[in-house]
C-alpha cells in the first residue's frame, strides 16, 4: 500500500500518544512503578497443572466468526501463570451440546469459565446444568460477561443457575486471576475483587468492586486458540484497541459497566504502536489480511482530538511497516465531518473497508428515546461520507420498540429507502433488552416488562404501548418464519439473512478488486460497469421492500395486519430475495472473469478469505 500524501499528514500529525498523558490512571512516577495485577505468587503447576476450561457457544455474532476475543485474553493471562486452558466451541447442532460436554469431561478441568450474553442465555442454562451433572459438585462454575455483570446475586438465585458457584461482575482478568489463586490454596474467596458467590452454607456474597487492569499494554495477546482449531480459515480474526465506551444509550447495558460497575466509567485505549505489533505479527505468523476491530468506538472517547491522533497513528503504523490488512470497527455518526475526510482517507489507505454506525432510528425523537448523541443530520452526513471514501456502511437499527408510533416508522422506512433499503431486516428489527438497561428498568415501571424477565431473560418480554405496532412488529418478524417471529431464533437460514451477509462480502470484494485494479484502465471499467448493475439489482431490493413493509404499516394502523397475512407473504420474499441473490452471485462469477481475461488475476489479492 501507497504512504498517506504528505498533505494528509500535515492535517493529522502522527505523534506518539505515550507521550500524552493516560487517559485511565496517573502516569507512574519512579517512586510509583505500576504493578502489574495478573502475575501471581501461587504455583500453578504443582502438585500438577491446573486445568481450566472455557466452552464458547456459537450462538449470536460468534456464528459468522466463532473467536471469543474475551475469553482468548483470559486463556493467555491464565497460560502466563502456568495453568493448562482449552477452549472447547459448543455448536447449535442436534449433537453440538453432548459432543461438547464429552469433550470438556475427557480434559477433566478443576474450572469452568462461562462468558454469558443475552443471546446465549437460553442455550446456556440447558447446556450447563447438563455439564454440571457430567461433571459433579468438585468442578467449579465461574461466570463472566454483560449478564453476570448486570444480574449479580440475581443469577446465581436464579432456580434454572444452581449450577453456577460464583461470578465475576465487570472486566474479569485481575478477578480471574485473584479467584484461581484462591481455588488452588485456601478457598477463601473474601479478598477476590468484583466477585458474587456462594459460601459453605449456601450464602451469596459480593465482594467489594476492584479496579482493572490499569494500563491495557499490560496485556499479553490473545490465545488464537480458535482460529487454529478452525483451520485458519476464520472470516476474521478479532483485535481490541481500546476499552469502555463513552456513550449512554438507554437501550445499551455496554457503558452503564463503568456507572454501577466500575467507578469513573473508564475508558482505556492501548497504545498505537502495541496495537500495530499486534498486527503485524498475525499477519506475517499467520499470513492473514482481516481483521475485525472490537472497539465500542473506535475514535472514542467522544472523536477527541488525541482520540483522532491515536487512530491516525494506528492508520500510518499499519502503512509504514506494509501491511496490507483489511479491516471493519464501529464509530459514532457525531464525531465525523467533512473536515474530517483526510484522516478517514488515511484510515481507509490503511485498510478500512467497513464501519459499524449506530444509526438506530431515521427519527429525531427515536434518537433522543435511545439518548443518541447523534443527531439524524449526523446520521446522514457520516454514512455519506464515509461512502465516498469507499467505506461500506453498516447499520445498528430499531425499528419496532415498545414507545414507536406510527409517524416514527414511517419516518424509519423513508430514511432506510434512503441509505439501505434493500436490506429487508434492518426495516423489521426489533428492540432486544438485555439486563442492566436503561430501557429495561422504565418499562419495568410502567408495567409494560413481562413478570418473568428476570428469570427467563428473554430479550422480547415486552408489550407495546400500541397493540396495533406489537402486531406489526410480530408479523414483519413472521417474515422469515414462525420460531423467529416468537424467540427471535432462526432454523434454516432465510434468504433475507443469508443476502444480509453476502451484501457484505460482495461490497468486501468489489472493494479490494479496485484497492487493486482500479488504477487500470480496464479493471476499471470492469468494476464500473459490475457496481453499476449490481445499484440496479439492489434498487429494484429497495422498492420490493419499501412497498410490502408500507403495506403492512398501513394495515396495522387500519387494525387489518394479521398473521395469516404475513404468512402469505413469507414465500414471495423468500422467492424475491433467492432470485437476486443467484443474480449478484453470478455477477460476482462473471467479474472474475473478465478480469482474468484483461490479465488482472484475481486469485493474487486474497490469501485470508
Amino acid at each position: 500500500m501507497e504512504v498517506a500524501p504528505a498533505s494528509v499528514r500535515a492535517v493529522i500529525p502522527v505523534q506518539s500518544l505515550l507521550r500524552a498523558p493516560p487517559v485511565s490512571s496517573l502516569p507512574p512516577t519512579d517512586d510509583e512503578p505500576i504493578v502489574n495485577p495478573l502475575r501471581s505468587p501461587v504455583d500453578f503447576t504443582r502438585p500438577r497443572p491446573m486445568r481450566v476450561c472455557f466452552p464458547v457457544l456459537l450462538d449470536g455474532d460468534l456464528v459468522m466468526s466463532s473467536e471469543h476475543l474475551g475469553v482468548s485474553y483470559l486463556v493467555s493471562i491464565l497460560r502466563d501463570l502456568g495453568s493448562e486452558v482449552r477452549i472447547i466451541e459448543v455448536a447449535s447442532t442436534p449433537t453440538g451440546d453432548v459432543d461438547a460436554i464429552e469433550a470438556v469431561a475427557a480434559f477433566a478441568p478443576d474450572l469452568i469459565g462461562l462468558s454469558l450474553t443475552t443471546v446465549t442465555v437460553s442455550h446456556a442454562t440447558a447446556f450447563c446444568a447438563a455439564l454440571r451433572e457430567r461433571l459433579g459438585p468438585a468442578v467449579a462454575f465461574l461466570a463472566g460477561g454483560p449478564l453476570a455483570t448486570f444480574l449479580g446475586t440475581k443469577l446465581l438465585s436464579n432456580p434454572h443457575w444452581g449450577f453456577l458457584d460464583a461470578l465475576v461482575r465487570g472486566e474479569g482478568d485481575v478477578p480471574l486471576v485473584r479467584y484461581v489463586e484462591a481455588f488452588w490454596t485456601d478457598r477463601d474467596y473474601r479478598r477476590v475483587p468484583s466477585l458474587s458467590w456462594r459460601n459453605e452454607h449456601g450464602q451469596v456474597i459480593d465482594n467489594l468492586i476492584g479496579s482493572g487492569v490499569p494500563e491495557l499494554d499490560m496485556l499479553p495477546e490473545p490465545a488464537r486458540d480458535q482460529f487454529e482449531m478452525n483451520g485458519r480459515k476464520l472470516p476474521y480474526l478479532r483485535l481490541a484497541t481500546s476499552r469502555g465506551c463513552s456513550a449512554r444509550c438507554t437501550f445499551c447495558n455496554a457503558p452503564h459497566a463503568g456507572n454501577k460497575i466500575n467507578p469513573g466509567k473508564l475508558w482505556r485505549a492501548r497504545s498505537p504502536e502495541c496495537v500495530v505489533d499486534e498486527i503485524e505479527r498475525l499477519y506475517r505468523t499467520y499470513q492473514f489480511n482481516t481483521f475485525d476491530f472490537v472497539d465500542s468506538t473506535f475514535e472514542d472517547p467522544g472523536g477527541a482530538p488525541f482520540a483522532k491522533q491515536r487512530i491516525a497513528e494506528i492508520a500510518q503504523g499499519i502503512i509504514d511497516r506494509d501491511l496490507k490488512i483489511f479491516y471493519n470497527c464501529c464509530m459514532q455518526a457525531k464525531n465525523w465531518r467533512e473536515d474530517d475526510r483526510p484522516l478517514l482517507e488515511l484510515l481507509y489507505r490503511s485498510g478500512l473497508e467497513k464501519v459499524l454506525i449506530g444509526i438506530e432510528s431515521g427519527s429525531q425523537r427515536g434518537l433522543d428515546r435511545w439518548k443518541k448523541k447523534s443527531t439524524v443530520t449526523d446520521n446522514k452526513r457520516a454514512i455519506d461520507l464515509l461512502r465516498s471514501v469507499g467505506v461500506y456502511v453498516a447499520f445498528g437499527f430499531i425499528a419496532y420498540h415498545p414507545w414507536s408510533a406510527f409517524d416514527e416508522i414511517r419516518e424509519n422506512n423513508q430514511f432506510l429507502l434512503e441509505y439501505m433499503g434493500y436490506n429487508l431486516r434492518r426495516y423489521t428489527v426489533r428492540l432486544e433488552l438485555y439486563p442492566g438497561a436503561e430501557a429495561v428498568e422504565l418499562l419495568r415501571q410502567e408495567g409494560k416488562l413481562h413478570a418473568d424477565f428476570d428469570v427467563t431473560l428473554n430479550p422480547l418480554s415486552y408489550d407495546f404501548h400500541d397493540e396495533r405496532i406489537q402486531t406489526l412488529s410480530r408479523c414483519t418478524a413472521m417474515l422469515y418464519g414462525e420460531r423467529y417471529a416468537e424467540e427471535a431464533v432462526i432454523g434454516e437460514v432465510p434468504a433475507v439473512f443469508e443476502f444480509e451477509t453476502y451484501d457484505i462480502v460482495l461490497h468486501t470484494y468489489m472493494s479490494r478488486l479496485r484497492r487493486f485494479f482500479g488504477a487500470d484502465a480496464r479493471g476499471a471499467e470492469i468494476l464500473d460497469a459490475t457496481e453499476a448493475k449490481a445499484a440496479a439489482v439492489r434498487q429494484e431490493m429497495s422498492r420490493f421492500n419499501f412497498d410490502l413493509i408500507s403495506e403492512m404499516t398501513d394495515l396495522a394502523e387500519a387494525g387489518a395486519l394479521t398473521d395469516a397475512f404475513a404468512r402469505s407473504q413469507q414465500p414471495a420474499v423468500e422467492a424475491f430475495y433467492r432470485e437476486r441473490l443467484k443474480r449478484l452471485r453470478q455477477l460476482q462469477l462473471g467479474t472474475s472473469m473478465q478480469l482474468h481475461r484483461a490479465g488482472l488475476p484475481v486469485r493474487n489479492i486474497q490469501f485470508s478469505q
